[in-house]
């Protein structure tokens, strides 16, 4: 953003340091304002497990399907304590034998769980793009403007004054600049004279 501002505050340098100033505040508040959004997004996501996509039905679907061979394996310590399930990879159930109720609940959970986690990365996802384009298309033409005014005018409006001040380096050039012309004058003034005598002379 520096390179940015410094290249359009080329022909106004005094203008590039209240500019710079301006980003760097309005950043720091977008900055902010986005923590607190995806703060609020993720508190929400705590509070109520809910979504209207229909992919989380069929994703929950397709782990469920895996419950019967589940439940038996847990069941029957007699078959191998290993099960294949997609997303989770091979599985040891063994430490679950004797507990037939409350893992098929579990499993349940655990498979709604996980088709629901997956909606809510695309959602957030998805939220975080939108949210960001569109908070940068307020931050340029937006918020950007009004802070770059409210910090060139200054705390009282004394902004502009400060601005039309010359700064060191530019008083430095204007008094070289000065004392060259100066220069320029007394040299003129040397060579008009020795002119006008050598006119006087030929005369």
């Amino acid at each position: 953003m520096d390179s940015v501002l410094r290249r359009h505050s080329d022909n106004y340098p005094q203008l590039l340091s209240s500019s710079k100033r301006a980003a760097h505040k309005v950043v720091a508040k977008k900055r902010k304002l986005l923590v607190d959004w995806v703060t609020d997004i993720m508190e929400m996501e705590k509070l109520t497990d809910y979504t209207c996509n229909p992919d989380y039905v069929a994703a929950w679907s397709k782990l469920m399907a895996y419950q019967g061979a589940f439940m038996r394996i847990v069941k029957n310590p007699n078959i191998p304590p290993k099960i294949q399930i997609d997303v989770f990879g091979e599985i040891n159930v063994a430490h679950l034998h004797d507990r037939g109720k409350i893992v098929q609940e579990a499993f349940d959970m655990k498979m709604r769980i996980t088709a629901y986690w997956d909606i809510v990365l695309r959602r957030l996802v998805d939220c975080m793009a939108l949210h960001l384009n569109f908070s940068v298309q307020n931050l340029v033409n937006k918020d950007m403007e009004v802070e770059f005014i409210n910090e060139a005018m200054g705390p009282e409006g004394n902004g502009v004054k400060r601005m039309l001040e010359e700064s060191p380096s530019v008083a430095k050039k204007r008094r070289r600049l000065m004392s060259s012309i100066k220069l320029l004058k007394e040299s003129k003034d040397v060579v008009d004279d020795i002119m006008d005598r050598i006119v006087t002379d030929v005369d």
